[in-house]
């Protein structure tokens, strides 16, 4: 019925909804946002205001003289109130100083306990901060407070900052009040949501009263007559009695005239349906079955992160199978992937792939193993499976940071391990999912070495046939792979596989599906962004090498210092590193695109204590924990290199 006047009308309907939806969305995001954008402005600055002139009437020099005397507490307590009655997230006071670039901090709250703890210990009484003074902080000094916010990214998200001098202090201080961006954006897009859903719940209420009124005037009618007509038979023509039809309107009449061409209507629709039933349905059901499939499992999917590489492709044959691939990634930069092959063709394959690949999905997000995500499906298919299909599968997680690839099969083919050379990854063939509860499928490792790739594939690629009726093979299929190792890319490996499949068929049409999925641990330097968040990742990859516990964490305390000043003083946006071990030493290589600057030959000024948070003491511990740096300049990146020595060398 998809070409019925039902579901035209029903379409123009939706096209017109959908105009009118974007136009409403459209309106109101721009009021909505611009209303905001005022309330925010507002509220930001009536908080920088209000706790400006709570300054204001404070003794600077009582309240400052001792940071953990019980007034400094009383007047920070009272500065958070105030952050968290004007719903701000951050609010603080610091002194100003334009000529240096500097600014230190007298005051630093957040609205809520954690976040609160967190800014005292980082932006606690004193500390210093070098920085670039934005227009809006030069114009609060200068005294013309105005409500336009300073949109910025700090380490304590994207925020948007409002400013206001502090009146009557002997150095210049400003208040500062931070509000989050994406707080702002969750509110805009939340009150256009509420009024998108009353425009769109308006007119589903104006579609359902016009579907009333069609329904009875209009579809009924047709139905009736429709009815009569997939009725008709050659011996009862003769007896045909008109339809029960009001035939005052249009449809009366089409009914009149269906009356009179009763007879001849019934034996040419008896001879078409004799001619075509069964070919229609048959088409019908293949035709149904591919969308299902194709809808299901995407033709081609590439998936990047750092330490890893993945893509896939799935190329369906004439006939529909029951090929499925997904890969996702999931918590801690890991990357989760299946692959199967469903028994049988057509809709039933289809629809059981569906339900298949939707519980192992399931299993994976969750967290679960490879092999437990396939035994809990396995025991799912087998309390629902009526027409005994069953499915090989294979499964796995893998983690870049230690190149650990925990993987289960079900029976499906053995994977490839593509480096230097080409060969089968062996593993526990399991047991078909889907035939037997309990079947106790268990989980396997392998560690990808970088520049490694696993490829899994099914039967569909081996089972290639060409013209003389020949298959391709697994020992066909690795030895074309060996021509192109070793492969820089995960793309290669599946471009390399078509072109070999695609040169030995010749032309000829293949009548099984050909997916294949490959993940490569990416060679050479891992990148990262410049921020504190990334550094998690340097850690595991230092923890995971299989050397003693002291140069592990003796590099792990080097790199943390030198990553922090790169966040912190460099500038830079990307971070590459990689890591190495070897006879139980370490080599690190850390690299930025930051602002040159070469740790070891810089100069460690002496300071005196309460200047020793103020950066640069970092670099002399590298200096004492490496067994030897070596830096260079190149390409508009500093790179480093730091060795570790084993324990028996330290």
């Amino acid at each position: 019925m998809s070409h019925s006047v039902r579901n035209k009308i029903i379409a123009s309907f939706f096209v017109t909804l959908v105009v009118v939806m974007v136009a409403a969305i459209v309106i109101a995001f721009q009021h909505v946002h611009w209303r905001e954008h005022q309330m925010s402005d507002k509220m930001g600055l009536t908080a920088a205001e209000t706790c400006a002139s709570m300054l204001e009437f404070a003794d600077e020099d009582y309240i400052l003289a001792d940071p953990n005397s019980s007034e400094y507490a009383e007047c920070r307590s009272t500065m958070r109130e105030l952050c968290t009655h004007n719903n701000m997230d951050y609010m603080y006071a610091y002194r100003c100083d334009v000529e240096k670039g500097e600014i230190t901090y007298l005051f630093c709250v957040a609205d809520d306990d954690g976040n609160d703890a967190r800014v005292a210990r980082e932006r606690a009484f004193g500390t210093v901060v070098k920085c670039e003074f934005s227009q809006q902080e030069l114009a609060a000094l200068d005294g013309n407070e105005g409500a336009e916010a300073l949109e910025l990214d700090n380490q304590f998200g994207h925020m948007l900052a409002w400013f206001c001098r502090v009146e009557g202090w002997k150095d210049p201080v400003l208040v500062g009040a931070d509000y989050s961006v994406s707080e702002q954006r969750a509110r805009v897009f939340g009150a256009t949501g509420r009024i998108a859903g009353i425009v769109f719940a308006a007119f589903i209420a104006l579609l359902f009263i016009q579907l009333y009124v069609l329904q009875r005037h209009v579809f009924r009618p047709i139905s009736a007559i429709t009815e009569r007509m997939r009725a008709f038979s050659a011996d009862k023509a003769g007896d045909f009695e008109p339809i029960a039809v009001d035939p005052r309107d249009e449809i009366g009449a089409i009914a009149s005239a269906f009356t009179e061409m009763a007879h001849d209507i019934d034996v040419y629709v008896k001879d078409i349906e004799r001619m075509t039933s069964e070919r229609v349905q048959s088409q019908v059901e293949m035709d149904v079955a591919r969308r299902i499939q194709l809808g299901m499992v995407p033709e081609t999917t590439a998936l990047e992160a750092p330490g890893l590489q993945a893509c896939a492709l799935a190329r369906t044959a004439r006939e529909v199978g029951g090929d499925f691939y997904d890969s996702m990634l999931i918590d801690g930069g890991r990357l989760a992937f299946a692959i199967g092959d469903v028994s049988g063709k057509g809709v039933a394959a289809s629809l059981f792939t569906s339900m298949v690949m939707a519980m192992i999905h399931d299993n994976l997000a969750s967290g679960e193993s490879p092999a437990a995500s396939l035994n809990r499906a396995n025991d799912r298919m087998c309390q629902s499976n009526p027409e005994g299909m069953f499915v090989t599968a294979f499964a796995a997680v893998f983690d870049p940071a230690t190149g650990t690839l925990r993987f289960a099969n079900a029976g499906h083919m053995p994977p490839l391990l593509a480096g230097e050379d080409v060969r089968v990854l062996e593993t526990d063939p399991g047991t078909l999912l889907g035939l037997f509860e309990d079947i106790g499928i268990v989980d396997d490792e392998v560690r990808l070495a970088k520049g490694e790739s696993l490829l899994v594939y099914t039967d569909g690629v081996t089972e290639a046939v060409n013209p003389q009726g020949a298959f391709f093979g697994e020992d066909r299929f690795v030895a074309a792979l060996r021509e192109g190792a070793p492969y820089d890319a995960a793309q290669a490996l599946i471009d390399k596989t078509v072109d070999a499949v695609d040169a030995f068929a010749e032309g000829r049409e293949q009548f099984d599906d050909q997916t294949l999925v490959v993940l490569m641990r990416t060679p050479g330097l891992t990148e990262l962004t410049a921020d504190m968040a990334s550094f998690s990742f340097i850690r595991e990859s230092i923890m995971s090498t299989d050397c003693d516990e002291g140069p592990k964490l003796k590099a792990c305390l080097a790199c943390e210092e030198l990553f922090v000043n790169v966040v912190s003083y460099s500038k830079a946006e990307h971070v590459w590193f990689d890591v190495n071990a070897d006879n139980g030493a370490l080599q690190i290589i850390l690299a930025d695109d930051g602002i040159a600057f070469d740790p070891i030959n810089a100069v460690i000024a002496e300071k005196d204590f309460e200047d020793l948070d103020t950066g640069g003491m970092g670099i002399g511990l590298v200096r004492q924990l490496a067994s030897a740096l070596d830096y260079r300049r190149e390409g508009g990146r500093n790179i480093l290199r730091i060795h570790f020595a084993p324990n028996n060398h330290a």
